[in-house]
């Protein structure tokens, strides 16, 4: 048989740009909390509820910062292309 037990769980929605990241935060056992982020398929995993989604909330601004500089350094590398060309 199966036991199922409820676990505490809370969903945010954090807006970046025009960009909304889900963040689900579930407490799994006494002092173990973890936090995923469907679209960006990350989990963390810590022993307080604030600690899992203040890091969730800092891998989510590094994924956007390294995506804007990606799309500058390309549009940059294109810019001098087209210059030397």
């Amino acid at each position: 048989m199966f036991e199922w037990e409820l676990h505490e769980a809370k969903e945010l929605i954090m807006q970046v740009g025009n960009v909304n990241y889900e963040i689900l935060v579930r407490k799994q056992g006494e002092a173990v909390y973890a936090a995923f982020c469907p679209q960006l398929d990350l989990i963390v995993r810590g022993t307080a509820h604030e600690q899992v989604e203040n890091r969730m909330k800092e891998l989510i601004i590094e994924h956007v910062a390294k995506q804007t500089e990606g799309k500058a350094e390309a549009q940059t590398e294109g810019t001098a292309e087209t210059k030397s060309a």
